[in-house]
């Protein structure tokens, strides 16, 4: 078995994870929090980190302005002096 020395501030840290006072050791939180990361590990695809760049793309072209659109030409018929014009 190993030894090691934490913080003071991470060991409060740890006492927040405790689940059962009586039985939980800073082992049995420390193994129970590697538990959960593993099982996040397990559920993460690559998918979903292009999906997080797709969203992180997508916020900060919302935050840039769109540019201007261009001016449509607008079709004028074109009326000859001879024609008959129809006004509705």
């Amino acid at each position: 078995m190993r030894t090691f020395r934490v913080s003071d501030e991470l060991y409060e840290q740890l006492k927040t994870y405790v689940v059962d006072p009586f039985d939980d050791t800073p082992e049995a939180v420390i193994g129970r929090l590697i538990e959960i990361v593993d099982k996040a590990k397990s559920r993460w695809s690559p998918f979903e980190e292009e999906l997080a760049a797709a969203r992180r793309s997508q916020s900060q072209a919302e935050l840039e302005p769109e540019p201007e659109p261009e001016p449509r030409a607008q079709h004028v018929p074109q009326v000859e002096p001879d024609d008959e014009v129809v006004l509705l």
